[in-house]
């Protein structure tokens, strides 16, 4: 365990990779608890908008902070973890 790029986690899970840099450059439950809950938000903050305009802002706008996140985690910024 903990070896290898974690490259679908960077991808899928990137505000939990980039929060590694806080504890010391390790997983921890805590973050493992955060990767779990982070696309069930994601599923209640889209269920929530009101309207199909309010939707589609709400998705466009988590979209590119998912992405900005999962480019920031292939920047170069995180350790290869191996």
């Amino acid at each position: 365990m903990g070896h290898g790029h974690y490259v679908s986690a960077r991808l899928f899970f990137p505000y939990t990779m980039l929060l590694t840099r806080v504890t010391g450059n390790t997983i921890t439950l805590a973050l493992i608890g955060l990767a779990l809950v982070q696309l069930p938000l994601y599923g209640v903050l889209i269920a929530s908008a009101s309207s199909p305009a309010s939707r589609a802002i709400t998705v466009g706008s988590l979209f590119a902070i998912h992405l900005v996140a999962a480019l920031i985690c292939f920047s170069g910024v995180l350790p290869n973890f191996s």
